[in-house]
This record gives structure tokens, sequence and C-alpha cells, in this order.
């Protein structure tokens, strides 16, 4: 990966009171220790999942995921999966190569689905040891590379992990899984388990449109409150966890990066991709928008925002998050660095 041009930098400067973390419990009574081969993990348990108008979603009281967790919602992450990995021209954008091709490095991808990442990360890098860890086990249970683990793990209830045991930390598509206390928890956990000198990253794609017409506007408005409100999912989430990653004090710098992605027709065919991966996932959030208003014709919406945004030349933006982690300094304030 080449060096990356720093285009400009901000500071960060907040209080440092304790993080807020939710009431619960910790399910994993025990520690893990990643790719103990003395001590097997256990199986998955499947019967955590209900059905309502043939999808299956996750049935667990402290968990906030919007989207269904079944076959084609895995067909859809492992869709997003290339079509990011095209956009960004790789998997990753923290200088972690050469970590990666060091013997015996621990990865750990949070919510890693049906471990599209995880599989093909570690495929290439044979020398590091992967573990993906997810609510669902739609990850593959026994056909996998010699390098990778999985165990199911809610994150809510804290990573069942020693402190600094991970030398890298991928975090992806969670915007609809974490409420905003949600968030600022889990991302304390996961700095918690990074090792100093390790790199944290994270890839999030907020709901937010550029030459957006007054239909999809009013629509993205109305979508954002009633997620606020009704589901408390914050649906403009890379500020947030920049702010997040930098109160946890151990991020003196903290990189950003972001890339922009046409909708429809005017993209030619990325942007005839993406419309057709978009409005996949923006239906898949059917049941999660009936919650909220059981009046809406959602679909049609969906439609009606896509062509208007077609129409007007319209983007979106994924954003990338990396930081290294450093000793632990109370004082500390992070620089965010905009990175091309």
């Amino acid at each position: 990966m080449g060096k990356q041009q720093s285009k400009s930098s901000r500071t960060y400067k907040y209080n440092n009171s304790a993080p807020s973390t939710p009431s619960t419990t910790i399910e994993h009574q025990k520690i893990y220790k990643p790719h103990d081969y003395y001590d097997p993990l256990p199986p998955p348990n499947s019967k955590i999942f209900y059905f309502k108008e043939n999808r299956r979603y996750p049935n667990l009281n402290n968990i906030n995921y919007l989207y269904p967790v079944d076959d084609n919602e895995s067909d859809r992450i492992q869709d997003h999966h290339y079509f990011y990995r095209y956009i960004w021209d790789n998997n990753f954008s923290a200088p972690i190569n050469d970590l990666l091709n060091s013997h015996g490095s621990k990865i750990l991808d949070i919510g890693c689905g049906p471990a599209t990442w995880t599989l093909e990360v570690a495929t290439e890098y044979q020398r590091s040891k992967f573990t993906g860890i997810d609510i669902a086990p739609t990850y593959p249970i026994h056909t996998k590379p010699h390098n990778v683990e999985f165990l199911q793990v809610n994150i809510l209830n804290g990573l069942p992990y020693a402190d600094n045991t991970f030398d890298y930390i991928f975090c992806r598509f969670m915007i609809f899984a974490f409420t905003l206390k949600d968030w600022e928890f889990v991302i304390n956990e996961i700095c918690r388990v990074c090792k100093v000198g390790g790199y944290v990253e994270f890839m999030e794609k907020d709901i937010l449109f550029w030459n957006e017409g007054n239909f999809t506007k009013k629509a993205r408005s109305w979508f954002a409150e009633e997620f606020r409100t009704k589901k408390n999912v914050e649906t403009i989430i890379s500020p947030k966890i920049q702010q997040f990653i930098s109160e946890t004090k151990h991020f003196p710098e903290i990189y950003h990066a972001e890339r922009c992605v046409p909708i429809g027709e005017w993209g030619g065919s990325l942007g005839k991709c993406y419309e057709f991966i978009y409005k996949w996932g923006a239906k898949n959030l059917k049941k999660a928008i009936k919650d909220c208003n059981k009046e809406t014709d959602w679909d049609s919406i969906v439609d009606k925002c896509v062509k208007e945004l077609s129409e007007n030349n319209g983007y979106d933006k994924i954003h990338r998050i990396w930081a290294r982690k450093e000793e632990f300094q109370p004082d500390m304030e992070s620089r965010v660095i905009e990175e091309i």
C-alpha cells in the first residue's frame, strides 16, 4: 500500500469522564485465548432466532440489530464486501502489511457475519491468526483456513478476551447493530483488547447523500428521526466513532479517509451496481421501519429515493477510521488526520 498524503488535521478535546456502560452481564465467564488448540471453542448456539414474514432475526433482549440474519442478508453482506473492496482497492487502510506478514499476529474481526473479509485476508496472510466473532453464527463452522477460528459472542456483554490480546481489530457495517451508548461501550472494549502498538479500524457509511432531491431529503430526515427516537440508532455515525476512540485516551492520532460512491446510471457500471446493492440493503430494513411506522410503504419510498438520486447525480460516502494504540495518557488530545 502506498504512502497516503495528509490533507488536513483537527483536534478533539473532551472531558475525561468515564464512559457509560450498558447494564448487561458477561455471558462468557471464561476468558478465551485466541487459537488455543488445547482448549477447543464451544459450538455455536443456533437457537437464538425467530422468524417473521419468512425472515430470520436474532431473539435476544439486549441487542439492537435491525437487519435480518438469513441467507439473503448474508449474500448482501458478501456483495457489500466485494463492492467496497473495489472502491478502496484493498481490504484495510491501517498500515499493517508488515504486521500481517509477521508470524503469529492476532487479528480480530468484530461482527464478522458470513466472514468474507476474515477468510479472504486470512488466506492472503497465512502467518497471522484470525478470530471472527458474531452473535449470529452465519460464519463457516467446519470448512475454513487453518489460521481462522470463530466464536459466538454478544459484544454488548463484553469481549471474552484479556486486555492487550490482539494486534489488529477490524469492525465494519455495524451502523444498524448498535445504539449510540452501545458504540461507546464497544469501542472501549475494542480498545481494551487491542495491544499497545496495535491498530483498530472501522469502516462505516453514514446515511447522508449529496445532490439529493427534495423527496430524498425529506425521507432521509424522517428515517433518521424515527431511528433516533424509536431505535436509539444514530445514522451519522462516523464522527461519533472518532469521538469515542479519542475519549479512550489511547490514540494520539486518528486517521480518517472517505470515498465518494455514485448512485444510479449516471455513475456507469459502478453506480448501477451500487444502486442495486443500496436498494437491497434498504429494503432489508423493512421490519425495522414497520416497527417504527406500520403505515409506511417502505419499498416505494426506497425506489423513489434511488430514482431521484440517480437523476440528480447523487452519491454518498464510505468512511474508514483507523488508529494506533499507545499507552493511556489522561490528558491526551487526539489529532484527526484526513487522508486522501
